[in-house]
């Protein structure tokens, strides 16, 4: 495979049945907005304002809607309510739009006859183009060719280039640029106000108002090579010009639309409107070329720091750069009023929240790769801190609880009681990510400035939520663990070894205050309100809270009533094991079932490597991995990662293949409702952690790694900032080298 290959997802071919999943997979974005890969003329049979009410349900379970087409534009932090499902990101209007039509046949890839089509999105730049002949009814034959891309270096900017070419035939081709609001978010309209209008010639466009009070405006500047007078044509909900120009045989028709988005949210000063045309009026000083210079190079720069280079296996360094291109784009890293949603901003699945993800299965990435955008993922963290605050107080208890799908505020927006309530370690996994910030890149200001009001609310709210049992050992009941197919567990164990690392934290970090900075720990207790006893109240919790193992357990079990469930007989139960295991099964039954949804025991293990002997992770894995359905994304990439650890080659290999699969696959469309991007995450992981086998920050003050590279694996190489540096790292099956970048000297190799 050549170089260019191994930096594009192409489409060959045009198949209805897969367009949404390619709307998902090739969704463009820069951090601040993010649109699915829609087609520019639309799709035909598939309405984007059906207005319907969206129930609570079981995402991974649930039958989405909009089989053929789901346009998306996305700009984190605008969001509206719903009246079942509460805050929710609005899908805001397409501003993409750009048909044809010839002779009164409107360009339908359904509908017309389209031949040699190509669709490809180039990850180096994230640029999505299209070409494909476009046969008309009166005789035409037209070479469409369209490129696309949103600037990563001007983020209010989308650049557009439509080519018409008539290779036969003559005749008149009607162009119509749009900027279309009759758009919905899981059903529901949240726009309020809607103003299309024209702008001097060639230029149109869209100001709204949501219902929550955000303003958006959206302008585009028309430029053409042939001249074409253009006609208003808007409708209460779409801006829209039309022109004309007519084509003989070997005429070029070229249509470039500049689009600039613009938000009330935004950090600029001056209103929406005199933004965007400043906006535009740069760009258009600037042209064409150099437009596309600054964010390619911008692109590049940000390649250099994230990109895996694998050698000896194409088809995974398609995929991981996939991977790490919606890792880039999904993460608005100079903005820490949002994070990163579960859908990577490329679907309304999970209504652009914010979930344990974050935390666990992203930030290593970001730990090691842009150290900032780290920083501001858990500075995110810290502004939600009152929402957690009111959360907990909802509950009954004191300090901070952070909600299992967390809003702009903090505050919990799961419409599911089961998770809502009992899905509480994402409280300390906050902590747990805080501290590997912190050991990652010795930014140890941060702890005394913003982790404190982390550490003591969240304490807090565990010590109240702990009960004691008859023997004086704390205990955490009713609790759902990572596996989210038994919801009312006694003491889980990921779950309790996680809050004890909060609880001690909390108290290491109050000692090491008050000893090393006297003023600044007395100006916490005050600010804070600490009692005299509750710091004797986190370490007597932290010291009495029940683990359900030890060092001499054989398996560690995923919680204290684990060994009550029912077994079931999965080859009876589970007839098609290309759906979920969720299909097959009610609910009621699964609660009471040892089936697990996801990694548990194996996602504690994979946090806290050093605390198991390779005998326990051994039997960890043999007990559980029969009986997990990995019907969550987050799943195969921790099951590979251990595999690999106990040099289950077969198996980690395997693993691989289906971590790739859960948004690659065609066959699984996996991507048609967004992007898996914890799984993105955690490819990385099961790349970096698993066969190169780098020791984590969390536990490990140097760099430090034991290979175990895939059959056939020549050669990767990757980069990672370690406290502060930034390295170079090469492996190969018989030895490995570490080189820092900045003096390039090697800090470490050596034979295996």
């Amino acid at each position: 495979m050549n170089e260019e290959n191994l930096w594009c997802l192409k489409e060959d071919g045009y198949h209805a049945e897969r367009h949404k999943y390619y709307e998902g997979l090739f969704t463009q974005g820069n951090g601040y907005m993010h649109v699915r890969g829609s087609f520019e003329e639309g799709y035909s049979d598939a309405p984007q304002d059906e207005e319907y009410l969206r129930f609570p349900d079981n995402v991974t379970l649930e039958k989405p809607r909009h089989p053929k087409s789901k346009q998306g534009t996305f700009i984190p932090g605008i969001v509206g309510q719903h009246p079942l499902l509460k805050e929710e990101i609005v899908n805001l209007p397409y501003y993409l739009g750009l048909e044809l039509k010839s002779a009164g046949e409107s360009l339908d890839m359904d509908r017309c006859r389209i031949s040699s089509y190509k669709r490809w999105l180039d990850l180096r730049d994230g640029s999505l183009h299209r070409s494909f002949i476009w046969e008309t009814a009166e005789g035409m034959r037209l070479y469409c060719t369209y490129h696309r891309y949103i600037s990563m270096a001007d983020s209010h900017l989308c650049i557009q280039r439509v080519q018409v070419q008539a290779l036969s035939g003559e005749g008149s081709l009607e162009v119509k640029p749009t900027l279309r609001a009759n758009v919905r978010t899981n059903g529901m309209n949240h726009f309020a106000r809607v103003v299309p209008a024209s702008e001097p010639e060639g230029s149109l466009s869209l100001d709204i108002l949501t219902e929550e009070g955000n303003q958006i405006f959206m302008q585009s500047v028309l430029e053409v090579s042939e001249a074409i007078t253009w006609q208003d044509e808007h409708t209460a909900m779409i801006a829209s010009l039309r022109g004309e120009c007519l084509l003989h045989t070997g005429d070029q028709l070229t249509v470039c639309k500049l689009t600039a988005v613009t938000t009330d949210r935004d950090l600029e000063e001056g209103t929406v409107r005199d933004r965007a045309l400043m906006h535009l009026g740069q760009a258009r000083d600037w042209g064409w070329e150099e437009l596309y210079h600054r964010h390619a190079a911008k692109w590049k720069s940000k390649w250099e720091d994230a990109d895996i280079r694998i050698q000896g296996d194409d088809a995974a360094q398609v995929n991981v750069r996939a991977s790490l291109y919606h890792l880039v784009r999904s993460n608005a890293e100079q903005d820490d009023r949002v994070a990163i949603c579960a859908k990577g901003y490329a679907g309304e699945a999970y209504f652009g929240r914010y979930f344990w993800d974050t935390e666990i299965n992203l930030l290593p990435f970001f730990l090691h790769t842009s150290p900032q955008a780290a920083r501001n993922l858990l500075l995110f963290r810290y502004h939600t801190l009152e929402g957690a605050r009111r959360n907990a107080r909802k509950y009954g208890y004191r300090g901070a609880r952070y909600a299992w799908e967390s809003s702009l505020s903090g505050e919990e927006q799961c419409a599911n009681w089961q998770y809502a309530d009992h899905e509480i370690h994402i409280t300390a996994d906050v902590v747990y990510a805080l501290y590997h910030y912190v050991n990652a890149t010795g930014d140890d200001e941060f702890l005394g400035r913003y982790g404190i009001d982390i550490l003591v609310e969240t304490a807090r709210y565990w010590c109240d939520r702990v009960d004691w049992n008859p023997e004086g050992y704390g205990e955490l009941l009713g609790v759902m663990g990572p596996d989210e197919y038994l919801p009312f567990t006694r003491n889980n164990a990921f779950t309790n070894r996680m809050v004890k690392f909060s609880l001690e934290q909390t108290v290491a970090c109050l000692y090491n205050l008050q000893h090393s900075k006297p003023d600044g720990y007395a100006a916490v207790v005050e600010r804070l309100d600490i009692r005299p006893d509750e710091r004797e109240l986190f370490r007597h919790t932290a010291e009495k809270l029940r683990l359900p193992y030890d060092s001499q357990t054989e398996i560690v079990p995923q919680s204290d009533d684990f060994a009550q469930y029912a077994d079931l007989e999965f080859d009876t139960l589970w007839t098609d094991r290309s759906r979920p295991f969720g299909h097959f099964i009610s609910q009621e039954r699964n609660y009471r079932s040892k089936a697990l949804k996801q990694a548990d025991v194996l996602e504690l293990m994979l946090l806290f490597p050093q605390e198991f002997t390779r005998e326990q992770m051994k039997a960890a894995y043999a007990y559980y991995e029969p009986i997990t359905t990995h019907d969550s994304s987050l799943s195969a990439a921790v099951h590979g990662i251990v595999a690999s650890w106990l040099e289950h080659k077969e198996e980690a290999e395997k693993l691989l293949q289906r971590v790739m699969a859960i948004d690659l696959s065609v066959e699984k469309k996996g991507a048609a409702e967004g992007i898996h991007i914890a799984n993105c995450g955690g490819l990385w992981q099961l790349i970096v952690y698993g066969f190169a086998g780098m020791a984590s920050a969390m536990w490990s003050e140097n760099l430090h790694l034991q290979p175990r590279l895939p059959e056939g694996w020549e050669e990767i190489r990757f980069q990672v900032v370690w406290r502060g540096e930034r390295y170079r790292v090469t492996v190969r099956p018989d030895a490995y080298e570490v080189n820092k970048l900045n003096g390039g000297e090697a800090v470490a190799s050596q034979t295996i």
